[in-house]
């Protein structure tokens, strides 16, 4: 990876760029602790526990204990979660520690405050640390919010993160979350599925060997055997394989591509700074899209997030344009990568201008989150600081997904026909009825009605604001049809029906819907609904 930016992502840091000094370099493998953001009502607290580069750092884990403080009441708990030593002199060594509740916390709920102490022994050697051994790292508590509710949605609809990265991504500077403890972490965070979207450039790196590729792609195939066994063995849960590609854009520019449900690797080395200076791209955008399975479903990964000029200037990164979105067989748009903000709103901006050109295409929300469940830790080049901050945190962004069964499959298809909303809370849905039929598709021969359901919680506040808006192929805009106002209810349900008459034709709808005075971590959550189109 490039010297001349951040990376936001469990922190690797025994590497060095030549003739530089790392001020994070030390002769200890990476130890740390996470879990999730948020937990279900009834979920255990689940602790990860990871240890990096043992093989070069052999440790001996000696114990870890736990500190929790409910915030609200003050009450404390402690207790050892490792007793046993555990010797580790492997590359990656991890654990989930599930926590039960202690009988003072059962009916607690709200933020509580976290810390995770290791002891342990290198050389001899008795060292202690709190959450983590980064230097510099704040070592501050981690917060998880335990709501009494579990996160809204409806039946035959399930919850989840579109883009995440693995411990298969793996290099220089950064390292990401086992999939085996990813699934744990985001079962007791009330979600069904993640989508497993390692870089390109790391998937065909040598197993032992981040600096050296290897044509026989073993990380790939590795990554593909170890979800078919995951997903042979588990009913109620789903990982889905993918692959984040960068490819050229209209432009010659690295940009990064989502393949979902895809088992044929693409190479993409453009922006990986595995060779400086060396900055094309194996395949363009349209390349990938014709090359790729049938079964595959293509998105344009946080297509509205700008390029930093230094990532401009020495890995030649550049943004998706327009042209790049209107390439055919490209299924939709990620614009809600872990956080709200100028990317969001551009996103959804360049999305209503292509739904208003006559393009079928959906969005989708997920985080680009490599590990970092509860808060990211960032490297600041030039290798001087850990800096840590509470976004693009895995799950926080989800992508609500309708199916019938919790399948790769069936979430995959989902995916490709829109049957999907994105939200950072509160879930809202509707349909279009004619003659008490509902379909995707229908004629504007007669009246329709419109109906509308949606369901908070109080985590994430009661609704004040939807709209319900209407777009015509080849206007300039879409129109409000309707703007709900709802401050004066303070309701955590939707549940409105409208006639509609339309008198021009096609017609797509899409539903915004907006909540405010959340008590967990989204203070103000929001939902947006992929669009039904009316045909002739």
């Amino acid at each position: 990876m490039p010297i001349f930016f951040p990376i936001f992502l469990y922190a690797e840091t025994h590497y060095r760029f030549k003739y530089f000094f790392s001020f994070l370099k030390k002769r200890e493998p990476e130890i740390l602790a996470d879990l999730p953001h948020r937990l279900e009502p009834t979920a255990e607290l689940p602790i990860l526990l990871l240890v990096k580069d043992a093989d070069h750092y052999p440790v001996e884990i000696m114990s870890v204990s736990i500190s929790l403080r409910h915030e609200t009441t003050g009450r404390q708990f402690s207790q050892l979660i490792l007793t046993d030593s555990a010797s580790v002199n492997e590359p990656l060594w991890w654990k989930v520690v599930h926590v039960p509740w202690d009988e003072t916390f059962q009916k607690s709920f709200g933020a509580f405050f976290v810390d995770i102490y290791f002891e342990y022994k290198i050389n001899n050697k008795l060292r202690r640390c709190k959450n983590d051994n980064y230097r510099t790292a704040s070592k501050r508590s981690y917060c998880v919010f335990r709501s009494p509710d579990p996160l809204p949605s409806f039946p035959g609809w399930i919850l989840g993160d579109t883009h995440t990265h693995s411990s298969y991504t793996n290099d220089q500077v950064e390292f990401g979350s086992p999939i085996g403890a990813s699934v744990e972490l985001c079962k007791a965070m009330g979600l069904s599925f993640f989508c497993v979207t390692d870089h390109s450039y790391d998937l065909d790196d040598r197993i032992d060997n981040y600096l050296v590729n290897d044509p026989q792609l073993p990380k790939w195939k590795l990554q593909q055997n170890e979800i078919d066994e995951f997903n042979n063995s588990q009913d109620n849960f789903a990982v889905v394989r993918g692959e984040e590609v960068s490819v050229w854009n209209h432009a010659l520019h690295n940009v990064h591509l989502l393949l979902w449900g895809t088992r044929t690797f693409f190479h993409g080395s453009g922006d990986s700074a595995e060779r400086w200076f060396h900055t094309n791209a194996e395949h363009t955008i349209s390349d990938v899209l014709d090359k790729k399975e049938p079964a595959t479903v293509a998105y344009a990964a946080h297509p509205a997030e700008p390029a930093p000029l230094l990532q401009r200037l020495f890995i030649g990164r550049g943004e998706w344009t327009l042209d790049d979105m209107r390439s055919t067989k490209l299924a939709g748009l990620q614009i809600l990568n872990g956080e709200t903000g100028i990317a969001l709103e551009q996103g959804l901006s360049a999305w209503k201008k292509l739904l208003l050109e006559g393009k079928r295409i959906y969005i989708a929300a997920g985080n680009d989150a490599h590990g970092n469940f509860n808060r990211f830790k960032q490297i600041k080049i030039p290798f001087l600081k850990i800096i840590e901050a509470d976004k693009q945190l895995f799950g926080r962004m989800r992508t609500a997904v309708q199916c019938e069964t919790i399948s790769e499959t069936t979430i995959v298809e989902a995916l490709r026909s829109g049957r999907t909303v994105i939200t950072n809370g509160p879930i809202v849905t509707f349909s279009i009825e004619k003659k008490n039929d509902i379909a995707k598709s229908l004629s504007t021969a007669q009246s329709l009605i419109i109906r509308i359901k949606g369901i908070s919680t109080n985590e994430f506040g009661a609704y004040n604001r939807s709209v319900v808006y209407v777009g015509k192929t080849g206007d300039a805009a879409e129109i409000a049809l309707w703007e709900i106002p709802l401050n004066d209810e303070y309701s955590f349900e939707l549940n409105r029906a409208f006639d509609f008459s339309p008198s021009n034709i096609p017609h797509y709808f899409r539903i915004e819907a907006y909540t405010h005075n959340g008590a967990g971590i989204n203070e103000n959550g929001f939902c947006h609904t992929n669009p039904v189109w009316l045909e002739q």
